[in-house]
């Protein structure tokens, strides 16, 4: 004789949905911080890059004075190096975008070692920063 299967259990359906509910609060919590930290620190690197930009005289010879430079992610990603970023850069005599290899020296500073940069015009120039390896 086969006995009759017994009713599921209701449980607690309130009691699961606060749990996922603050479970789901705190996950999304910590991914806001944490891009909250790389946003924060990135903004730091670009700014001390644009800052060792604005240093070379070979990228000021090339462009003249900098009037804007802005961060190049496509270009970044195409890089062959992992220290390599691009920048947009426009200056009063030319414009162009630079693929550099930037290397942290300190805590405030970021180093432009070396690098290409493409002028609109078709010129290519490469250019090395003021600390060698």
């Amino acid at each position: 004789m086969n006995a009759p299967a017994p009713a599921p259990s209701k449980g607690h359906p309130a009691a699961v949905w606060i749990i996922a509910g603050v479970s789901g609060f705190f996950v999304v919590a910590v991914f806001v911080l944490a891009g909250s930290f790389l946003w924060v620190g990135f903004q730091e690197f670009s700014e001390q890059a644009r800052t060792a930009i604005r240093n070379d005289p070979d990228i000021r010879a090339a462009v003249g004075e900098i009037r804007d430079i802005h961060f190049d992610l496509t270009a970044t990603g195409d890089a062959p190096g992992d220290e390599e970023f691009a920048f947009r850069v426009e200056g009063s005599r030319a414009s162009g975008l630079l693929v550099g290899r930037f290397v942290t020296v300190n805590a405030n500073t970021e180093d432009l070692r070396s690098g290409q940069l493409f002028l609109e015009d078709g010129r290519v120039i490469q250019f090395g920063g003021s600390v060698q390896d």
